[in-house]
């Protein structure tokens, strides 16, 4: 480095080090980060190649500064937002296998159902039949489609408790 680059650098550094720092800690409130930015702001005016022929090398100090620190604060609210993004993501991944995992159990839970009760849950729940329609379809009464529909139901129950009980942390959907 030529002694005419070095003294100016380091009568540039003499005058606005500190005034730079205090400058960088009111954008970041923290003052080590406002010395890291400092520091890259430092190296950008020590890579010129001539820094002494800067018309206002102040100016350029703190305007390197300043696009500096826009840049960290981009990429740290990117990082966040990547973070936040892949936790919803990770959730939602672990909301859809824990459904995923209660929809097998009740699917398994609903073929070891007797074939009326399976049916009339079937035909209440998937085809929206009425308990009205589904005794006319089954020929019960409207009474036992009550009685079946309560015994699926209580038999969901008792095997997504079951399945719970044996480890599994998702909550019964």
């Amino acid at each position: 480095m030529s002694g005419v680059k070095t003294t100016f650098i380091e009568s540039l550094f003499h005058q606005q080090a500190l005034p730079l720092v205090k400058y960088l800690t009111a954008r970041f409130k923290n003052v080590d980060e406002a010395r890291e930015v400092a520091q890259e702001a430092w190296l950008r005016i020590y890579r010129l190649d001539h820094p002494e022929e800067l018309e206002n090398a102040k100016a350029f100090l703190f305007q390197t500064a300043s696009n500096l620190s826009i840049d960290r604060i981009r990429r740290v609210n990117l990082e966040r937002k990547h973070a936040v993004f892949e936790e919803e993501l990770t959730r939602s991944v672990e909301d859809t296998i824990a459904a995923q995992q209660t929809l097998a159990t009740i699917e398994s839970a609903l073929f070891e159902l007797p074939i009326k009760c399976r049916q009339a849950f079937t035909l209440h729940r998937h085809s929206g039949l009425s308990y009205p329609q589904i005794a006319s379809e089954l020929g019960v009464s409207i009474s036992m489609v009550e009685k079946y529909i309560i015994q699926a139901l209580k038999h969901f129950r008792n095997k997504l408790e079951h399945k719970r009980a044996e480890g599994s942390d998702h909550p019964i959907v």
